[in-house]
C-alpha cells in the first residue's frame, strides 16, 4: 500500500516521527541478531519498509514522504537512537528509493514501483561507486562487476550500481538497477562495528540491464520538487548527520542510566553520578549535543531554504553541509567515546549497550562522506 504523508512539512515530520516510534519494539527486539547474524533482522527490515521508512526521501508524486533536510536527520537520529544499524540501512535504502524515483523513466516506474510491481514502495540498496563496467547493447547495457558495502542487501528487493560505459567516444557512467535475485551476494561482512548493517559485497556478470531500468548521474530528475535541486553531496549528507546525533543520544542515555548505580574501583563506593569529574563530563558532551544539533540544523535548513528558492546550491554550500556532516560525526564519536570511558570496564560487557554504540559510531565515522578531509576542503573555500 502506498504510504499517503501529509503536505505540511511538520505534520510529515511527525508522521515519520510516528512511523519511528511504530517499529521500536521490532527493531529494538532483534538487535542480537544483527550483531550476531551480520544483516538486519527480516522482521525488522520488514517493520521499516511496511511503515514508510523507505519513502523519506522518495517524491511526493509517487507517494513518498520527500522530506526536508532537517526531518531527514531527526528521522534517522530517532531510529539510531534504537539501533544504528537500522538506521544505516534505512538511509541507503531510503536513498536509493528516491534517486529510482526520481530518475527512472516512466517505463521503468512502471516496472519498479507500479504496474509490474508487487509493492507500491519497493526496497532498493546498492552503491554509486562506478566499480562496474556496461557494454552498451540494443535495448540496453550488459553489466559486469562487483561492489562493496551493499548495506541491507540481503533483505532488499532491488540493487543499484555504478558502472563506466565502454565503447562510447566520450567516457561516461550511468547507474544500473537489477532485482537482489540476480545478483550474487559475497557474505564478507564479519567487522567491528554496524555488523547489523550487511553491508556485503555483491557481483554480476554479464547481467543484461534493460535501458529503462538505468540513468545517467548528468540526468535531470524526471520527478521530484524542492529537495532533488540539492543534488549531490549535501543530498546524502543529512542521514550521515542524523545517525551520528541519535548514536551519540543512546550513549549519553545509557551512561545516565548508570550514573546512580556504577562505581568506580572499590565496590561500595560512591556513585559515579556524584562524583564532580562525572558531572564536568556530563555537563560538556550534553552542552556539545545541543551544539551540533543546532548548528546541524541551521545549515541543514539554509540549503532547504536555498532549494526552495529554486536554485542550487553553490560549491560553497554544498561544501558546508558536507563539512557540517563530518565535523557533527567527530563530535559524535567524542561524545560516545566520553560515555564509554566513564563506564568504565563493565562497559566492555557485550550485553551494555555502550560497546555497540562505541563500536558503531566508529564504524559511522569511517564513512568517506563524513571524512575530517571535508572541513579541511570547506576551510580551503573560506580563506580569506
Amino acid at each position: 500500500m502506498l504510504n499517503t504523508w501529509p503536505g505540511d512539512r511538520f505534520e510529515k515530520r511527525q508522521a515519520l516521527l510516528d512511523a519511528v516510534s511504530s517499529v521500536a519494539d521490532t527493531v529494538a527486539g532483534n538487535v542480537s541478531f544483527g550483531e550476531e547474524h551480520c544483516y538486519l533482522h527480516p522482521d525488522s527490515w520488514g517493520a521499516i519498509h511496511d511503515n514508510g521508512l523507505l519513502s523519506l526521501k522518495l517524491p511526493s508524486e509517487l507517494g513518498g514522504a520527500e522530506a526536508d533536510p532537517v526531518t531527514q536527520l531527526e528521522v534517522l537520529a530517532a531510529l539510531a537512537s534504537i539501533d544504528t544499524s537500522a538506521a544505516w540501512c534505512t538511509m541507503v535504502s531510503a536513498t536509493n528509493v528516491g534517486s529510482a524515483g526520481a530518475f527512472l523513466s516512466d517505463t521503468g516506474i512502471d516496472v519498479v514501483f507500479g504496474k509490474e510491481s508487487s509493492k507500491s514502495h519497493p526496497s532498493i540498496v546498492g552503491v554509486g561507486m562506478s566499480f562496474g563496467e556496461a557494454n552498451p547493447s540494443e535495448d540496453g547495457y550488459v553489466v559486469t562487476g562487483r561492489w562493496p558495502y551493499g548495506s541491507g542487501i540481503k533483505g532488499s528487493e532491488w540493487v543499484t550500481a555504478g558502472a563506466k560505459v565502454l565503447s562510447e567516444s566520450k567516457p561516461s557512467e550511468i547507474r544500473a538497477l537489477f532485482r537482489t535475485s540476480e545478483v550474487q551476494i559475497i557474505d564478507n561482512w564479519d567487522v567491528a562495528g554496524l555488523r547489523g548493517s550487511g553491508s556485503n559485497d555483491y557481483s554480476v556478470s554479464e547481467l543484461h540491464v534493460p535501458l529503462e531500468l538505468t540513468w545517467s548521474g548528468d540526468d535531470l530528475p524526471l520527478r521530484g520538487g524542492d529537495l532533488y535541486r540539492i543534488k549531490r553531496p549535501a543530498f546524502v549528507v543529512f542521514g550521515h548527520a542524523g545517525i551520528a546525533i541519535g548514536t551519540a543520544k543512546r550513549a549519553i542515555q545509557e551512561i545516565k542510566s548508570l550514573s546512580s548505580s556504577k562505581s568506580r574501583g572499590v565496590p561500595g563506593q560512591t556513585p559515579i553520578g556524584d562524583s564532580p569529574h562525572f558531572q564536568m563530563m556530563l555537563g560538556n558532551i550534553d552542552l556539545k549535543m545541543r551544539s551540533i544539533e543546532s548548528l546541524s540544523k541551521n545549515i541543514f535548513e539554509q540549503a532547504w531554504d536555498v532549494a526552495k528558492s529554486r536554485t542550487v546550491l553553490s560549491q560553497t554550500e554544498q561544501f558546508r553541509v558536507r563539512a557540517v556532516g563530518a565535523w557533527v560525526t567527530r563530535e559524535s564519536v567524542d561524545i560516545v567515546d566520553s560515555c564509554f570511558h566513564a563506564a568504565g570496564g563493565s562497559a566492555l560487557n557485550m550485553d551494555n549497550p555502550l560497546q555497540q554504540c562505541f563500536r558503531d559510531m566508529h564504524a559511522a565515522a569511517q564513512h568517506f562522506m563524513v571524512s575530517p578531509d571535508h572541513v579541511g576542503s570547506y576551510g580551503a573555500l573560506t580563506d580569506g
